[in-house]
């Protein structure tokens, strides 16, 4: 789909999606582009889209293709202008190699390969100069959706008799654009009708003559931003063009912190933001009961044209880096303390401009250790949400682009070594260590020293030399306690902990974690102490004690779920089958090694990297395989099959009296608000919570608080039920039933 900013084409696309996910056995998955900015992360985007968090260290359209292969999907790539080349080279290797396979793609302009078709989106059907009676005008798309927001804007405002000729010249002026269209409406808080269409009228005249190059529909849409941003008062620009450097929303502290100056005090920041939102340049969600504001594109563009034609783009770009760099530091330095979960999602929901404020420091040379500091200071990000490849990515860019001698660069290649292990890359990892032992040689720096040492005995463990791991890492140790790393001794302990338990050195694994937990609970922490507990569950269950063992995993499930913890996840998955297979419940570990399977795809790793939890792997595989091959298989697929919340569930047994004795039709649907059962309708037509959100137009979080209040309203755990529940309350479909 092709047309101009602001004709409604992300909305269209939308809407036909929603209406096509019956014709796509294995799903509508939308891939919202307008944030990227970086081309060669186009193929992890698209992946984590799909439910593949991470595929591989080196990525490659091979991974994509061998896994939608046999797929029967419709994949949505939205707003692809400005990645047109990447976006090009990859559904032309996408629909080459999948048979079955439909992309529909949203651009200012075609993709240009071979098999494209093209539909133009038109903007709404607009009067003629020559415009019709009163009742006929209100047939018209950019007539009736005009009078749907000028009432929203102004209520009680109707089309008229009087107000007719000024409505009809108005739609036609601004070309049926629907942006155009709703902007021009919320001026009615302002303006008088008259004065609207004066104003624009003036206002084209102008930009046309001074951009004669441009299409016409550019010129009026470029014409109404202009207009729009002249009403604004000169401190609703500055903001508005501040504001233009952030990506993928804005929280009110962030826009505080980076944009108030002499010019604009931070005082005076939440005003403006009110003010830019009641004139509809900025968008305002509800994310964790909290406000955060976002740009339309085209308006966000707008708003950067301003800054660079002021010369200060590179200079407020800076500022955005700067803030994001301080939030991370504070967000991770004492990692080791309370809150982390809300401390980890306040950093999840600024991915993307954690993305634009690493792009900024790799693209400007004398940026680059600034970059290589944020990359490394975010290693625990990276390892708790699953971005372990796109953690190497800003740290290859930014090792390549930063002096040698920069301060950051042997934590920065410590964090990448161990990364580089994690994802089974040993030859790798070894030389980032060398590189950064060598630079400490020249330098005091214990706290590298012990770094470097850790990272040696996370190489020896994948490698299987468990008395160099334990050696290395109790250099470690002793490094971290040296210099007061509480930080870094915790996390190593759970490590040794680790690395004695493969060993056999059961006795050491529970000095390790005693003393993890002595330095965890003091501090209220939970994300190391989580991890200890996983390696605990394993020795109680290799002293044989099967149910302390399951006790203790499943805490530290629960532990992992608060968290979010995608790696931790699948440990825990895995351990309670090693455990459930050595009690002889073969289903239920057949079940979640499928579950644990789907996530280590995600994330790019495999068991298959550490030896010593293979073995447990492998043995657990083959207990479970004695259901016999095609219960086995049955099983396995079934957990594959799973979302992440209903494996969690699965695997503590959280599972409510109605799911295990088979009766939906008994909940009170009476308590769901309005938008609550139409993302309960959502849900039963397959819809995840990220299409959801597309579909209804809000933010992934608020989608996942709806789903969230409806499962609990409900007294259900699963989807599953919800849609059970939905089909038999409804005798319409879920889709059809649902508000357009």
């Amino acid at each position: 789909m092709t047309g101009v900013g602001g004709v409604g084409k992300t909305r269209l696309a939308q809407r036909l999606a929603s209406e096509s996910q019956r014709a796509f056995p294995d799903g509508v998955y939308f891939v919202q582009l307008s944030d990227l900015q970086d081309p060669t992360l186009l193929g992890h985007t698209v992946a984590e889209a799909l439910g593949l968090r991470e595929l591989s260290r080196n990525w490659r359209t091979e991974t994509l293709t061998d896994y939608l292969r046999s797929k029967q999907l419709l994949l949505v790539l939205d707003n692809c202008e400005h990645l047109l080349t990447a976006c090009a080279e990859l559904v032309d290797e996408l629909l080459k190699s999948c048979a079955d396979l439909r992309i529909l793609a949203t651009s200012r302009e075609p993709l240009g390969i071979a098999g494209e078709s093209t539909l133009i989106v038109a903007p709404l059907q607009v009067p003629e100069p020559e415009w019709p009676s009163t009742s006929a005008l209100a047939h018209y798309d950019s007539v009736r959706l005009f009078l749907d927001r000028a009432a929203s804007a102004m209520p009680g405002f109707e089309l008229t008799e009087e107000n007719s000729h000024t409505v009809a010249a108005l739609c036609h002026s601004l070309d049926g654009l629907p942006l155009a269209l709703e902007l021009a409406a919320v001026r009615l808080r302002a303006l008088s009708l008259d004065q609207v269409l004066d104003r624009l009228a003036d206002r084209f005249a102008l930009l046309s003559r001074g951009r004669r190059n441009a299409p016409t529909r550019q010129q009026t849409l470029r014409a109404l931003i202009a207009w729009s941003y002249e009403l604004c008062s000169p401190n609703e620009q500055l903001l508005w063009a501040r504001l233009s450097v952030f990506s993928g929303g804005i929280e009110l502290d962030a826009a505080e912190g980076v944009c108030s100056d002499d010019l604009l005090p931070r005082s005076d920041i939440l005003e403006l933001l009110a003010s830019l939102v009641d004139k509809s340049i900025l968008v305002r969600d509800d994310v964790d009961g909290r406000a955060r504001y976002r740009l339309l594109e085209t308006i966000r563009q707008y708003g950067e044209e301003q800054l660079r034609e002021s010369g200060e783009f590179a200079t407020w770009r800076r500022f955005h880096r700067d803030w994001y760099l301080q939030l991370v530091t504070s967000v991770f330095s004492g990692w080791v303390g309370t809150n982390q979960p809300e401390r980890i999602e306040r950093v999840r929901r600024d991915h993307a401009n954690l993305r634009s404020a690493l792009d900024y420091s790799v693209t400007v040379p004398e940026e680059a250790a600034a970059g290589l500091r944020m990359a490394s200071t975010l290693y625990f990000y990276w390892l708790s949400t699953g971005f372990l490849s796109e953690g190497r990515h800003w740290l290859d860019l930014a090792l390549k682009h930063s002096p040698t001698e920069s301060q950051p660069r042997p934590h920065a290649l410590y964090v990448a070594a161990c990364l580089a292990t994690l994802q089974d890359d040993p030859a790798v990892a070894t030389t980032l260590l060398d590189q950064a032992a060598a630079i400490i040689d020249e330098r005091a720096a214990p706290r590298d020293s012990a770094h470097i040492a850790q990272g040696r005995g996370l190489v020896a463990m994948f490698a299987d030399d468990l008395p160099e791991a334990m050696r290395r890492l109790e250099e470690a140790l002793d490094g971290f306690v040296a210099v007061g790393d509480v930080d870094g001794e915790t996390f190593t302990l759970f490590l040794h902990g680790l690395a004695a338990l493969l060993a056999g050195e059961l006795d050491k694994v529970e000095a390790s974690h005693s003393r993890c937990r002595e330095l965890t609970e003091r501090r209220g922490e939970s994300w190391v102490w989580s991890y200890s507990l996983w390696v605990a569950g394993l020795n109680a269950w290799l002293r044989g004690d099967n149910d302390q063992a399951l006790t203790v995993a499943t805490d530290c499930l629960r532990h992992k779920r608060t968290l979010d913890d995608q790696l931790g996840i699948a440990e825990c998955l895995e351990a309670i089958a090693w455990i459930n297979a050595s009690m002889h419940q073969r289903e239920t570990a057949a079940v979640l090694l499928g579950a644990a399977s789907t996530i280590w795809q995600r994330i790019g790793m495999s068991l298959r990297a550490i030896p010593g939890l293979d073995r447990f792997h492998q043995k657990c595989r083959r207990t479970a395989s004695q259901l016999g091959g095609r219960p086995y298989q049955a099983a396995f697929r079934r957990g594959t099959q799973m979302t992440l919340t209903e494996a969690v569930d699965f695997a503590l047994g959280e599972r409510t009296k109605q799911e295990s004795d088979g009766s939906h039709g008994t909940t009170d649907a009476t308590n769901l608000t309005r938008r609550e059962k139409e993302v309960a309708r959502l849900i039963a037509d397959g819809l995840s919570n990220r299409e959801i959100a597309n579909q209804l137009v809000i933010s992934r979080r608020t989608a996942e608080g709806h789903v969230e209040h409806v499962l609990a309203k409900l007294g259900f755990t699963s989807r599953a039920q919800i849609a059970r529940w939905v089909a038999e309350r409804y005798s319409e479909s879920p889709t059809s039933s649902a508000p357009s």
